[in-house]
Protein backbone atom coordinates (compact mmCIF):
# COMPACT_ATOMS: atom_id res chain seq x y z
CA UNK A 1 0.00 0.00 0.00
CA UNK A 2 0.93 3.63 -0.44
CA UNK A 3 -0.01 5.46 2.95
CA UNK A 4 -0.21 9.30 3.08
CA UNK A 5 -0.15 10.41 6.61
CA UNK A 6 -0.93 13.75 7.41
CA UNK A 7 -0.24 15.88 10.85
CA UNK A 8 0.35 19.28 11.44
CA UNK A 9 2.54 18.26 14.01
CA UNK A 10 5.10 15.50 12.75
CA UNK A 11 7.96 13.60 14.27
CA UNK A 12 10.26 14.58 15.24
CA UNK A 13 7.85 16.72 17.36
CA UNK A 14 7.11 15.15 20.76
CA UNK A 15 3.90 14.08 21.80
CA UNK A 16 1.85 11.12 22.12
CA UNK A 17 0.21 11.19 19.15
CA UNK A 18 3.30 12.61 16.66
CA UNK A 19 5.74 9.34 18.42
CA UNK A 20 2.61 6.98 18.51
CA UNK A 21 1.73 7.62 14.83
CA UNK A 22 5.42 7.63 14.00
CA UNK A 23 5.90 3.96 15.17
CA UNK A 24 2.75 3.05 13.37
CA UNK A 25 4.58 4.44 10.17
CA UNK A 26 7.78 3.41 10.71
CA UNK A 27 6.34 -0.56 11.48
CA UNK A 28 4.35 -0.21 8.46
CA UNK A 29 7.13 0.75 6.07
CA UNK A 30 9.17 -2.60 7.37
CA UNK A 31 6.05 -4.37 6.55
CA UNK A 32 6.58 -3.39 3.04
CA UNK A 33 4.05 -0.28 2.10
CA UNK A 34 5.46 2.92 1.41
CA UNK A 35 4.38 5.73 4.03
CA UNK A 36 4.68 9.54 3.08
CA UNK A 37 4.04 12.04 5.64
CA UNK A 38 3.01 15.51 5.28
CA UNK A 39 3.50 18.17 8.18
CA UNK A 40 3.83 21.83 9.27
CA UNK A 41 6.05 21.43 12.35
CA UNK A 42 8.40 19.23 13.38
CA UNK A 43 9.31 21.43 16.84
CA UNK A 44 6.88 22.43 19.80
CA UNK A 45 4.28 24.19 19.39
CA UNK A 46 1.08 25.20 21.24
CA UNK A 47 -1.19 27.75 19.63
CA UNK A 48 -1.83 25.32 17.03
CA UNK A 49 -4.52 27.65 14.89
CA UNK A 50 -1.75 30.48 14.39
CA UNK A 51 1.58 28.77 14.53
CA UNK A 52 -0.12 26.78 11.44
CA UNK A 53 -1.19 29.82 9.24
CA UNK A 54 0.55 33.75 10.81
CA UNK A 55 3.18 32.06 12.79
CA UNK A 56 4.09 29.44 10.53
CA UNK A 57 7.85 28.13 9.60
CA UNK A 58 8.99 29.77 6.36
CA UNK A 59 9.37 27.83 3.15
CA UNK A 60 8.44 24.16 2.11
CA UNK A 61 10.74 21.16 2.27
CA UNK A 62 11.33 17.77 2.76
CA UNK A 63 13.39 15.72 5.16
CA UNK A 64 13.52 11.83 6.23
CA UNK A 65 11.93 10.40 9.46
CA UNK A 66 13.27 7.25 9.33
CA UNK A 67 11.74 5.15 6.87
CA UNK A 68 9.30 8.30 6.32
CA UNK A 69 10.16 11.03 3.47
CA UNK A 70 8.05 14.04 5.24
CA UNK A 71 6.98 16.86 3.28
CA UNK A 72 6.79 20.10 5.20
CA UNK A 73 3.95 22.62 3.47
CA UNK A 74 3.65 26.27 4.72
CA UNK A 75 1.79 29.23 4.10
CA UNK A 76 3.18 32.17 1.58
CA UNK A 77 3.45 35.31 3.09
CA UNK A 78 0.61 36.63 0.15
CA UNK A 79 -1.79 33.72 1.83
CA UNK A 80 -0.70 34.82 5.30
CA UNK A 81 -2.00 38.09 4.77
CA UNK A 82 -5.37 36.80 3.12
CA UNK A 83 -5.92 34.13 6.08
CA UNK A 84 -5.69 37.02 8.84
CA UNK A 85 -9.29 38.08 8.76
CA UNK A 86 -10.33 34.50 8.72
CA UNK A 87 -8.66 33.40 11.59
CA UNK A 88 -11.31 34.77 14.33
CA UNK A 89 -14.18 32.99 12.21
CA UNK A 90 -12.41 30.16 12.93
CA UNK A 91 -13.49 29.20 16.15
CA UNK A 92 -17.53 31.00 16.29
CA UNK A 93 -17.97 30.55 12.72
CA UNK A 94 -15.82 27.25 11.52
CA UNK A 95 -17.83 26.55 8.62
CA UNK A 96 -16.30 29.90 7.05
CA UNK A 97 -12.90 30.22 8.42
CA UNK A 98 -11.43 26.83 7.72
CA UNK A 99 -12.33 26.04 4.21
CA UNK A 100 -10.45 28.73 1.88
CA UNK A 101 -7.75 27.67 4.64
CA UNK A 102 -7.87 23.98 4.38
CA UNK A 103 -8.06 24.48 0.26
CA UNK A 104 -5.10 25.82 0.35
CA UNK A 105 -2.85 23.57 1.90
CA UNK A 106 -5.17 20.57 0.05
CA UNK A 107 -3.54 22.55 -3.12
CA UNK A 108 -0.28 22.43 -1.70
CA UNK A 109 -0.44 18.45 -0.71
CA UNK A 110 -2.28 17.57 -4.36
CA UNK A 111 1.77 18.68 -5.33
CA UNK A 112 3.44 15.66 -4.62
CA UNK A 113 3.92 13.16 -7.36
CA UNK A 114 2.69 10.76 -5.20
CA UNK A 115 -0.11 8.08 -5.79
CA UNK A 116 -1.91 7.43 -2.47
CA UNK A 117 -3.88 4.22 -1.57
CA UNK A 118 -5.51 5.37 1.84
CA UNK A 119 -4.87 8.83 3.10
CA UNK A 120 -4.51 9.14 6.70
CA UNK A 121 -4.90 12.02 8.85
CA UNK A 122 -4.12 12.57 13.21
CA UNK A 123 -5.57 15.76 14.05
CA UNK A 124 -3.60 17.91 16.21
CA UNK A 125 -4.54 21.64 16.72
CA UNK A 126 -7.01 22.77 15.05
CA UNK A 127 -8.94 20.81 12.06
CA UNK A 128 -7.40 22.72 8.91
CA UNK A 129 -5.11 19.92 8.23
CA UNK A 130 -7.59 17.54 8.39
CA UNK A 131 -9.81 18.79 5.89
CA UNK A 132 -7.24 19.32 3.38
CA UNK A 133 -6.33 15.56 4.09
CA UNK A 134 -9.83 14.78 3.19
CA UNK A 135 -10.06 16.93 0.14
CA UNK A 136 -7.22 15.43 -0.82
CA UNK A 137 -8.59 11.88 -0.53
CA UNK A 138 -11.87 12.54 -2.08
CA UNK A 139 -9.87 14.22 -5.27
CA UNK A 140 -7.72 10.80 -5.29
CA UNK A 141 -10.64 8.80 -4.99
CA UNK A 142 -9.02 6.60 -2.16
CA UNK A 143 -10.43 6.03 1.71
CA UNK A 144 -9.49 8.97 3.96
CA UNK A 145 -9.25 8.06 7.64
CA UNK A 146 -8.84 10.40 10.81
CA UNK A 147 -7.53 9.84 13.87
CA UNK A 148 -9.28 12.71 15.86
CA UNK A 149 -7.38 12.31 19.45
CA UNK A 150 -10.68 13.23 20.96
CA UNK A 151 -10.58 14.95 24.28
CA UNK A 152 -13.32 15.36 27.27
CA UNK A 153 -12.96 19.36 26.47
CA UNK A 154 -14.59 18.28 23.31
CA UNK A 155 -17.45 17.48 25.46
CA UNK A 156 -18.38 20.91 26.91
CA UNK A 157 -20.79 23.36 25.40
CA UNK A 158 -18.11 25.03 24.52
CA UNK A 159 -16.50 21.95 22.54
CA UNK A 160 -19.58 20.71 20.97
CA UNK A 161 -20.21 24.38 19.35
CA UNK A 162 -16.83 25.32 18.51
CA UNK A 163 -15.70 21.75 17.08
CA UNK A 164 -19.24 20.88 15.28
CA UNK A 165 -17.54 21.33 11.72
CA UNK A 166 -15.04 18.91 12.81
CA UNK A 167 -17.67 16.71 13.67
CA UNK A 168 -19.01 16.23 10.45
CA UNK A 169 -15.71 15.74 9.04
CA UNK A 170 -15.94 12.64 11.52
CA UNK A 171 -19.10 11.47 9.96
CA UNK A 172 -17.96 12.15 6.32
CA UNK A 173 -14.93 9.86 7.06
CA UNK A 174 -14.28 6.50 5.20
CA UNK A 175 -12.65 5.10 8.80
CA UNK A 176 -12.05 6.77 11.95
CA UNK A 177 -9.53 5.05 13.98
CA UNK A 178 -9.67 5.65 18.38
CA UNK A 179 -7.99 4.40 21.76
CA UNK A 180 -10.51 3.39 24.11
CA UNK A 181 -13.76 2.32 24.00
CA UNK A 182 -15.20 5.01 25.73
CA UNK A 183 -13.97 6.88 22.54
CA UNK A 184 -15.34 4.51 20.31
CA UNK A 185 -18.64 5.16 22.19
CA UNK A 186 -18.60 8.98 22.14
CA UNK A 187 -17.77 8.40 18.53
CA UNK A 188 -21.16 6.24 18.00
CA UNK A 189 -23.24 8.95 19.90
CA UNK A 190 -21.43 11.90 17.40
CA UNK A 191 -23.22 9.97 14.31
CA UNK A 192 -19.94 7.89 13.26
CA UNK A 193 -20.71 4.16 11.68
CA UNK A 194 -19.75 1.20 13.87
CA UNK A 195 -18.62 -0.04 11.12
CA UNK A 196 -16.37 2.38 10.25
CA UNK A 197 -14.43 2.95 13.51
CA UNK A 198 -11.47 1.08 14.45
CA UNK A 199 -10.38 0.81 18.45
CA UNK A 200 -6.54 0.09 18.53
CA UNK A 201 -4.84 1.24 22.03
CA UNK A 202 -1.12 2.55 22.44
CA UNK A 203 1.74 0.69 22.94
CA UNK A 204 4.63 2.05 24.96
CA UNK A 205 7.82 3.91 23.56
CA UNK A 206 10.55 2.53 25.53
CA UNK A 207 14.70 1.89 24.78
CA UNK A 208 15.29 -1.46 24.97
CA UNK A 209 18.64 -0.79 27.70
CA UNK A 210 19.22 1.43 30.10
CA UNK A 211 21.12 1.65 33.26
CA UNK A 212 19.67 2.81 36.25
CA UNK A 213 22.00 3.01 39.28
CA UNK A 214 23.85 5.80 36.48
CA UNK A 215 20.38 7.63 35.99
CA UNK A 216 19.82 8.12 39.86
CA UNK A 217 23.52 9.32 40.62
CA UNK A 218 24.13 11.39 37.60
CA UNK A 219 20.59 13.50 38.71
CA UNK A 220 20.96 12.71 42.47
CA UNK A 221 17.82 11.07 43.04
CA UNK A 222 17.49 10.41 46.95
CA UNK A 223 15.87 7.16 48.62
CA UNK A 224 12.38 7.81 46.61
CA UNK A 225 11.36 9.08 43.87
CA UNK A 226 8.30 10.32 41.92
CA UNK A 227 7.96 10.96 38.25
CA UNK A 228 6.10 13.45 35.99
CA UNK A 229 6.87 12.87 32.33
CA UNK A 230 4.87 14.97 29.80
CA UNK A 231 5.02 18.36 28.05
CA UNK A 232 5.39 20.92 31.12
CA UNK A 233 1.88 22.71 30.33
CA UNK A 234 -0.26 23.98 32.54
CA UNK A 235 -3.50 21.34 32.19
CA UNK A 236 -1.03 18.72 32.33
CA UNK A 237 -0.74 19.54 36.41
CA UNK A 238 3.32 19.95 36.44
CA UNK A 239 2.63 22.52 38.51
CA UNK A 240 0.05 20.87 40.56
CA UNK A 241 2.62 18.01 41.48
CA UNK A 242 5.11 20.92 42.24
CA UNK A 243 2.61 22.25 45.03
CA UNK A 244 2.39 18.91 46.14
CA UNK A 245 5.74 17.98 46.29
CA UNK A 246 6.45 20.34 50.22
CA UNK A 247 3.19 18.28 51.79
CA UNK A 248 5.21 14.77 50.77
CA UNK A 249 8.18 15.96 52.14
CA UNK A 250 6.32 16.14 55.84
CA UNK A 251 6.02 12.84 55.93
CA UNK A 252 8.53 11.47 53.40
CA UNK A 253 11.38 13.80 53.28
CA UNK A 254 13.84 11.83 51.10
CA UNK A 255 11.70 11.57 47.99
CA UNK A 256 12.36 13.15 44.70
CA UNK A 257 10.48 15.10 42.30
CA UNK A 258 11.54 14.29 38.85
CA UNK A 259 9.94 16.10 35.83
CA UNK A 260 10.99 14.89 32.22
CA UNK A 261 9.63 16.91 29.08
CA UNK A 262 9.76 19.84 26.95
CA UNK A 263 9.01 23.71 28.39
CA UNK A 264 6.68 25.94 26.76
CA UNK A 265 7.16 29.77 27.41
CA UNK A 266 7.13 30.21 31.15
CA UNK A 267 7.44 26.83 32.38
CA UNK A 268 10.85 27.08 32.77
CA UNK A 269 10.88 30.10 34.38
CA UNK A 270 8.78 28.28 37.29
CA UNK A 271 11.49 25.63 38.04
CA UNK A 272 14.01 28.32 37.61
CA UNK A 273 12.75 29.72 41.00
CA UNK A 274 12.99 26.38 42.79
CA UNK A 275 16.01 26.13 45.02
CA UNK A 276 15.68 22.37 46.26
CA UNK A 277 17.63 19.66 44.62
CA UNK A 278 14.88 17.27 45.34
CA UNK A 279 13.41 18.72 42.46
CA UNK A 280 14.72 17.47 39.17
CA UNK A 281 14.25 18.99 35.80
CA UNK A 282 15.03 16.90 32.59
CA UNK A 283 14.01 19.12 29.55
CA UNK A 284 13.48 17.47 26.31
CA UNK A 285 14.79 13.61 25.52
CA UNK A 286 13.79 11.62 22.61
CA UNK A 287 10.98 8.87 23.22
CA UNK A 288 14.08 6.34 22.86
CA UNK A 289 16.20 7.73 24.97
CA UNK A 290 17.61 5.60 27.65
CA UNK A 291 16.90 8.35 29.96
CA UNK A 292 13.58 7.80 30.22
CA UNK A 293 13.11 4.13 31.16
CA UNK A 294 15.85 4.70 33.58
CA UNK A 295 13.73 7.21 35.62
CA UNK A 296 10.67 5.21 35.34
CA UNK A 297 12.41 1.69 36.50
CA UNK A 298 14.10 3.89 39.53
CA UNK A 299 10.38 5.66 40.24
CA UNK A 300 8.12 4.64 42.93
CA UNK A 301 5.14 6.17 41.08
CA UNK A 302 4.53 7.59 38.41
CA UNK A 303 1.93 11.17 38.62
CA UNK A 304 0.39 12.66 35.72
CA UNK A 305 -2.60 14.75 36.94
CA UNK A 306 -3.35 15.94 33.38
CA UNK A 307 -7.06 17.04 32.96
CA UNK A 308 -7.04 16.49 29.25
CA UNK A 309 -5.61 13.16 27.76
CA UNK A 310 -6.96 10.78 25.35
CA UNK A 311 -5.61 7.17 26.13
CA UNK A 312 -2.52 8.51 27.69
CA UNK A 313 0.63 6.42 26.32
CA UNK A 314 2.35 7.18 29.32
CA UNK A 315 0.75 5.50 32.00
CA UNK A 316 1.05 2.48 29.69
CA UNK A 317 4.68 3.24 29.68
CA UNK A 318 4.76 3.20 33.50
CA UNK A 319 2.89 -0.15 33.86
CA UNK A 320 5.79 -1.54 31.44
CA UNK A 321 8.01 -1.44 34.47
CA UNK A 322 5.50 -1.77 36.63
CA UNK A 323 4.87 1.17 38.48
CA UNK A 324 1.41 2.25 39.61
CA UNK A 325 -0.14 5.53 38.43
CA UNK A 326 -1.86 8.44 39.63
CA UNK A 327 -4.26 10.55 36.77
CA UNK A 328 -6.94 12.98 36.98
CA UNK A 329 -10.62 11.27 36.54
CA UNK A 330 -10.65 11.71 32.72
CA UNK A 331 -13.09 9.70 30.62
CA UNK A 332 -11.09 8.19 27.99
CA UNK A 333 -8.02 6.79 30.10
CA UNK A 334 -7.99 3.02 30.50
CA UNK A 335 -6.53 3.45 33.70
CA UNK A 336 -9.07 1.16 36.85
CA UNK A 337 -9.43 2.91 39.87
CA UNK A 338 -7.87 1.17 42.39
CA UNK A 339 -6.44 -1.52 40.06
CA UNK A 340 -3.60 -0.43 38.44
CA UNK A 341 -3.49 3.46 39.33
CA UNK A 342 -5.52 5.93 41.15
CA UNK A 343 -7.54 8.81 39.92
CA UNK A 344 -8.19 12.10 41.79
CA UNK A 345 -9.29 15.74 41.03
CA UNK A 346 -6.28 18.06 39.80
CA UNK A 347 -5.86 19.32 43.39
CA UNK A 348 -2.52 19.22 45.04
CA UNK A 349 -3.91 18.22 48.49
CA UNK A 350 -5.47 15.22 46.49
CA UNK A 351 -2.31 14.60 44.89
CA UNK A 352 -0.28 14.82 47.94
CA UNK A 353 -2.47 12.68 50.23
CA UNK A 354 -2.27 9.51 46.98
CA UNK A 355 1.55 10.10 46.69
CA UNK A 356 1.88 9.91 50.24
CA UNK A 357 -0.14 6.70 50.41
CA UNK A 358 1.75 5.02 47.65
CA UNK A 359 4.83 5.40 49.43
CA UNK A 360 3.63 4.78 52.57
CA UNK A 361 2.22 1.13 51.31
CA UNK A 362 4.90 0.08 48.69
CA UNK A 363 3.51 -3.60 49.02
CA UNK A 364 0.37 -2.28 47.59
CA UNK A 365 1.77 0.18 44.89
CA UNK A 366 3.59 -3.17 43.64
CA UNK A 367 0.24 -4.90 43.02
CA UNK A 368 -1.07 -2.07 41.04
CA UNK A 369 2.00 -1.87 38.93
CA UNK A 370 2.24 -5.40 38.09
CA UNK A 371 -2.00 -5.42 37.10
CA UNK A 372 -0.82 -2.53 34.51
CA UNK A 373 2.55 -4.42 33.61
CA UNK A 374 -0.20 -7.72 32.73
CA UNK A 375 -2.32 -5.14 30.90
CA UNK A 376 0.22 -4.26 28.60
CA UNK A 377 1.36 -7.78 27.39
CA UNK A 378 -2.33 -8.81 26.87
CA UNK A 379 -3.53 -5.64 25.29
CA UNK A 380 -0.82 -2.90 23.80
CA UNK A 381 1.09 -5.04 21.76
CA UNK A 382 2.65 -3.39 19.19
CA UNK A 383 2.85 -5.98 16.46
CA UNK A 384 -1.10 -6.24 17.17
CA UNK A 385 -1.70 -2.61 17.41
CA UNK A 386 0.03 -2.31 13.63
CA UNK A 387 -1.90 -5.49 12.13
CA UNK A 388 -4.65 -3.90 13.28
CA UNK A 389 -4.23 -0.83 11.53
CA UNK A 390 -3.10 -2.29 8.16
CA UNK A 391 -6.19 -4.74 7.75
CA UNK A 392 -8.34 -1.61 8.54
CA UNK A 393 -7.03 -0.06 5.74
CA UNK A 394 -6.81 -2.70 3.29
CA UNK A 395 -10.69 -3.80 3.87
CA UNK A 396 -11.16 0.32 3.21
CA UNK A 397 -9.54 0.32 -0.20
CA UNK A 398 -11.55 -3.16 -1.05
CA UNK A 399 -14.64 -1.08 0.34
CA UNK A 400 -13.56 1.82 -2.90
Amino acid sequence: MNIFQTSTAFYPSMGGAQLHWFTIGKMLAGRGHTVTGCGQWKDHRNRYLIDSTLKAPWGDDVYEAGPIKVHRYQPSGFARAWMAPLLPLCLPLPEIGYPLISRYFAGKMGQMDFKPDVVMNIRIGREHFSWASYHVAKKRGVPFVICPNYSPRMQSKFGQVVMRNFFRLLRAADGVVVFTPAERDEMIRLGVESENILLIGVGPLLADEWDTGAFRRDYGIREKMVLFLGQKLEYKGFDTLIAAAPKVWEKHPETSFVFIGPHYPGTKEVFDKINDPRIVDIPRIDAFDPIKVAALDAANVFALPSRQEGIGGVYIEAWALKKPVISCKIPFLTIRDGIDGVMIPQDSDFLADKLSWFLDHPEEAEKMGQAGFERVQDEYSWEVIVSKVEEFFKELIKRK
